[in-house]
């Protein structure tokens, strides 16, 4: 990639938002090399990179429900459960922006109430559209597994090049998803209760222990530069 390829893909939003979730993680991955003083200093570098996409995404409604009204109008033809997951994953995601935002005006003081709440309902969001999207994408394969069954050796190398697209996309989820799951709250259990019961003061991590930070960073590299690949194959057509 040279110079004039940087500045095109630095020039596009996406571009931009793509390049800050890569340096943010990254940073993190890189700071049990640092010493203590840059290891401080790695770590607020991070956050403000996450801060900075968080003021970006205030901007992302409008674009999200372009989106997602696309999505809805789109072939009706495609497989009933995969269709079925895409809308849901869809509704998810356009409800996450508002609550994220609202999460974020409580933090600069600009409404009252504790953030902390809105914050774990945002995770929540994103955690559920991460999970339906790895169903759409694993859905997706056996179908192509199927179909490659029966196809011909041109459609075959059609279908190997989608295989491997959402292959990376389940790599890509499920990196996130470990790392929201890690940023759930854990909380001791005050009495039992039907399992069927949700109860947000119940809400739980899967292990005991937090991921240190280079493990955060290290699954965020990962989801990074495959979304960061994804959008850069998009970009060269």
């Amino acid at each position: 990639m040279g110079l004039q390829d940087i500045v095109l893909v630095l020039e596009t939003y996406r571009g931009r938002e793509k390049s800050m979730r890569t340096l943010q993680y990254g940073l993190l991955f890189i700071t049990p090399l640092a010493n203590e003083n840059v290891r401080a200093a790695l770590q607020t570098l991070s956050s403000q990179l996450g801060t900075t996409r968080v003021i970006l995404r205030l901007f992302d409604d409008l674009p999200m429900l372009q989106y997602s009204l696309s999505c809805v109008k789109e072939n009706k033809d495609k497989d009933a459960l995969v269709r079925c997951l895409e809308v849901v994953g869809t509704v998810a995601d356009q409800l996450y922006f508002p609550v994220e935002h609202l999460a974020w005006a409580r933090d600069m003081k600009m409404l009252k109430g504790s953030s902390a709440s809105l914050w774990h309902a945002s995770l929540l969001l994103w955690g559920f559209s991460l999970i339906l999207t790895i169903s759409r994408s694993l859905r997706l394969i056996f179908l192509m597994k199927n179909r490659a069954k029966r196809a011909t050796v041109e459609e075959k190398h059609k279908i190997d090049v989608m295989y491997r697209a959402e292959l990376l996309t389940v790599i890509m989820q499920a990196a996130d998803l470990l790392n929201a799951l890690n940023w759930m709250p854990r909380r001791p259990w005050t009495k039992p209760f039907p399992v069927w019961q949700v109860r947000s003061r119940y809400t739980w991590r899967p292990w005991h222990l937090p991921f240190p930070l280079w493990q955060v960073g290290f699954l965020g590299l990962v989801s990074s530069l495959i979304g960061f690949s994804k959008f850069l194959s998009v970009q060269s057509l």
